[in-house]
């Protein structure tokens, strides 16, 4: 069951929010009363998710955007202030696929996957904070994973597993500097997702100029909770919290969705 008043008129937008764990987060935000805008470079994706919460009465729209661009970021935050007057939270959530040995990464890769990653996060925040500084408070959360603490039994990527670290300082750094102006900063460490697009990830492994690395001679990793999180249920509950109230006295910190794994 949602409370559907906790995010009431609270102006949120969302990355990479036409599939996965930012579709769960739009549709989670949007029932428990929030106003969404629903940001994803396939702007197909970004309509449809945005179609299916109007249709159930609440409000959202669809905008495209590489996070990766800041004239493009600076313009879907622009927009999304100019359609609901206000905002008052970003989740950071658009992200890409990165693999290879490190002597084997071409830097094109490299820079593609930080430009998404954590170059795109700081982009959010950098347009993000002056409305919130205006709006009295405000709330920024950026998907980071298990990769920002533990490399895992996959091994060689350097470059996913370096700008997942990254978010979690970025985080840290938004709440000390703007706490004092109502803002809280926090990432969510996310495990294995269902219904990822794994497609999208593979068309990503197509045009790495990179040579694809196999993998590292490890067990295979082991989950306490043995199924994979619910986009909705879990991760998207999991946003809609820390954007709320109810997390008032939570900043600065990562917050572990993953089945246990790091437990392991």
């Amino acid at each position: 069951m949602t409370d559907s008043s906790r995010l009431k008129d609270r102006v949120v937008i969302v990355t990479g929010g036409g599939g996965g764990i930012g579709k769960g987060a739009c549709e989670r935000i949007a029932d428990e009363g929030g106003l969404v805008a629903v940001l994803d470079l396939r702007a197909e994706l970004a309509e449809e998710v945005a179609a299916g919460i109007n249709a159930k009465g609440g409000r959202a729209i669809a905008l495209t955007c590489d996070v990766a661009v800041e004239a493009e970021v600076k313009a879907a935050v622009a927009e999304t202030v100019k359609t609901f007057g206000s905002l008052y939270g970003m989740v950071a959530n658009a992200g890409t696929a990165g693999s290879g040995w490190i002597h084997e990464t071409a830097i094109a890769d490299w820079h593609a996957v930080l430009g998404v990653n954590l170059t795109g996060p700081f982009l959010c925040a950098k347009h993000a904070i002056p409305y919130m500084i205006e709006n009295g408070s405000g709330a920024f959360v950026v998907t980071s994973s298990i990769a920002g603490s533990v490399i895992g039994a996959g091994g060689a990527a350097a470059s996913y597993a370096v700008s997942k670290a990254g978010v979690i300082a970025l985080a840290k750094q938004i709440a000390v500097d703007y706490g004092s102006q109502n803002i809280r900063a926090n990432a969510i460490q996310p495990g294995p997702v269902a219904n990822s697009n794994l497609a999208k990830h593979a068309k990503e492994d197509q045009r790495s100029h990179s040579t694809p690395s196999a993998k590292l001679p490890r067990p295979k990793p082991w989950l306490p909770i043995r199924r994979v999180g619910d986009p909705y249920a879990e991760y998207g509950s999991t946003i809609a919290f820390l954007l709320s109230d109810d997390a008032g006295y939570i900043t600065g910190s990562a917050i572990p969705v993953e089945g246990g794994y790091l437990a392991t």
